[in-house]
């Protein structure tokens, strides 16, 4: 099981309730999230160690529940095992919120800068921070998922990120293309490949920043938003993506919508906790 401190808390305290205890049978596996996966190795080793123990002490495998950016990893790692690992230790996978194809939040990220509506943060001040996180490149929308009219900038993205005064590395071209090879990704034109474990893949429809519209005084200025379906942060067409792994591998692959819910408040919800007591409980 996965617990970050107060981020996962509403969820493991209902675990605590059904008789889990915590740092034992429910356990937390943070991540540095400016990092990309390939950078992580130690993080990965752990984590593969983590799992193991807890399967042969629990008898059985185990459960990883998975939010947000955390889905990505956990899939690059999922990627990375052999069949037969995960069949011994991998009950099932539960993902909350997954950016699966990438955000179209991420362009004005890098573009622009984005203070997460707190009035008091310039958008442009803390521009040059966020595109210092290798991880960002990461979550550019991919291109299987946004018709190019969908761009968010209205044109290849690439090509308005180094308009925006981006070098290449930054952009993500080089970064992409080793974790779309080492995740499974490359083999299918950048889709997301099937992590072949049982998963659960929870998403929410609410208005989500889908495009950007920017004056001739681009990129220093904060763009008109479009907006379309998603839970607040991740776009619709991208938290879906995981649909396309029904049929795709044996182990089923479940979809669940949280009607209304917001990217984080989705930990909070009645239904997410409902819904993960139902899968650990299961046979």
């Amino acid at each position: 099981m996965w617990e970050d401190g107060m981020y996962f808390f509403t969820i493991v305290q209902a675990m605590v309730e059904w008789g889990y205890t915590r740092d034992d049978d429910v356990r937390g596996a943070p991540y540095d999230w400016r990092k990309a996966p390939n950078e992580n190795k130690e993080y990965f080793l752990a984590l593969q160690k983590m799992i193991e123990e807890m399967a042969e002490k629990a008898g059985g495998p185990v459960v990883l529940i998975a939010h947000s950016m955390g889905n990505l990893y956990t899939l690059y790692f999922l990627n990375q095992q052999p069949q037969a690992w995960k069949d011994r230790y991998i009950k099932a996978f539960i993902s909350l919120g997954s950016p699966w194809a990438g955000v179209a939040k991420t362009l004005r990220v890098l573009i622009s800068g984005d203070n997460n509506r707190i009035p008091v943060i310039s958008p442009l001040k803390i521009r040059s921070q966020q595109r210092s996180a290798v991880s960002t490149s990461w979550l550019l929308p991919y291109a299987h998922s946004w018709a190019k009219d969908q761009w968010g900038v209205g044109a290849d993205p690439h090509y308005q990120l180094h308009r925006a005064g981006l070098p290449a590395p930054l952009q993500g071209h080089q970064l992409r293309g080793r974790l779309d090879d080492a995740a499974g990704h490359g083999a299918a034109g950048g889709r997301p490949q099937p992590p072949r474990v049982a998963v659960h893949c929870l998403y929410s429809g609410i208005p989500t920043q889908a495009s950007f519209q920017y004056t001739d005084k681009f990129p220093d200025v904060e763009p008109r938003v479009v907006m379309s379906d998603g839970d607040g942060t991740v776009n619709l067409q991208s938290a879906m993506q995981c649909s396309r792994w029904v049929g795709a591998q044996k182990q089923p692959v479940m979809l669940k919508e949280l009607d209304g819910n917001e990217h984080v408040d989705m930990l909070l919800n009645f239904t997410t906790v409902a819904y993960i007591k139902d899968v650990l409980f299961s046979p």
